[in-house]
């Protein structure tokens, strides 16, 4: 029966800082969908707001 070599040691030393590359850009791409959403929420609220201020010009330029 063949026994599988042990592995050298800086194998598992790249696998963990592959690891922790990975969890860093998972996190860092989290950020960015998190601040992305809310800049979207933000400009359509924005969008609310010129949309009630043009409705309310409008009412007041009638006779």
């Amino acid at each position: 029966m063949n026994t599988p070599e042990p592995a050298p040691r800086h194998d598992w030393a790249e696998d963990l800082a592959h690891e922790r590359l990975v969890d860093l850009t998972r996190s860092h791409l989290a950020a960015a969908q998190h601040a992305a959403a809310g800049a979207e929420a933000a400009t359509v609220r924005l969008g609310f707001v010129q949309l009630a201020r043009d409705l309310t010009a409008g009412r007041r330029d009638r006779p």
